[in-house]
């Protein structure tokens, strides 16, 4: 039987507890990895390690905003004294808020861009010294299907998905050769708690499957299991990719 094995690898998730990250979470653990995964929630955080350990994974949770740069610095410096590397990073941490740019003010602006886009980088930046010493690594963005079509309802959303699809094309040009491989995936429609809150209704949501071609809304399983196959042998040779995962819906509008 075809198995992701990924025994004895060492992830960290930023954005970790629920929704997609909670799912990456979970997949990751049960193929082997040891998980450390990001939340600002101490309930949601001690719920996802709890689900994991009785399944028969290893998982540990942070109590951790992801834009904090220092916080993340010392997460990840833990992280390494306790397992002696770090395998994976799984950039996962966002936030989106549906209105118009001439609502946004600067404050605003600035805080979406540091959780959205900056914590990205504040993650990355504290894991590359261990990867590059080890030769070895795998880098995995979440992004979105925005920076293809807009949505999502929030101009500053939208520009800091783009700024991780440059950042993530910078670093395979500068750290492919050496063993550390990046990735970006775009989700759209996935049926998370976010989604749930713009789709209200039944008819809301009717309409919304009406536009994908696959006749369904994504499910946070379907970016975990693309995270787990990136990060396993078998993604080995992919790397530098912008993967959408929206069912077809985008091109199809």
């Amino acid at each position: 039987m075809l198995k992701i094995d990924l025994a004895g690898k060492v992830a960290l998730v930023t954005g970790g507890s629920r929704g997609i990250g909670g799912s990456i979470a979970e997949h990751l653990a049960l193929a082997g990895v040891k998980v450390f995964f990001t939340h600002t929630g101490r309930r949601s955080v001690a719920g996802l390690a709890g689900r994991i350990r009785d399944a028969g994974g290893t998982a540990e949770g942070i109590i951790l905003d992801a834009a904090n740069s220092a916080g993340t610095s010392k997460a990840v410096k833990e992280i390494v004294k306790k397992t002696g590397k770090i395998d994976i990073l799984v950039c996962n941490a966002g936030r989106n808020l549906a209105r118009r740019p001439e609502d946004i003010p600067d404050k605003e602006w600035r805080e979406f861009l540091e959780i959205n886009l900056s914590s990205a980088f504040y993650a990355v930046r504290a894991v590359l010294p261990f990867m590059e010493a080890a030769g070895y690594g795998r880098i995995i963005f979440i992004g979105s299907s925005a920076i293809y079509d807009g949505g999502g309802g929030a101009i500053d959303y939208a520009a800091g998905k783009a700024g991780i699809t440059g950042m993530m094309t910078y670093l395979n040009k500068s750290y492919a050769r050496k063993g550390i491989l990046s990735n970006i995936i775009h989700p759209c429609v996935i049926e998370t708690d976010l989604l749930k809150e713009r789709y209200k209704t039944a008819e809301d949501k009717k309409k919304l499957i009406e536009q994908i071609p696959a006749g369904r809304l994504g499910r946070p399983e379907d970016i975990a299991g693309l995270v787990a196959y990136l990060a396993s042998p078998y993604g080995d040779f992919i790397c530098g990719q912008s993967i959408l995962v929206d069912g077809g819906r985008t091109l199809w509008r």
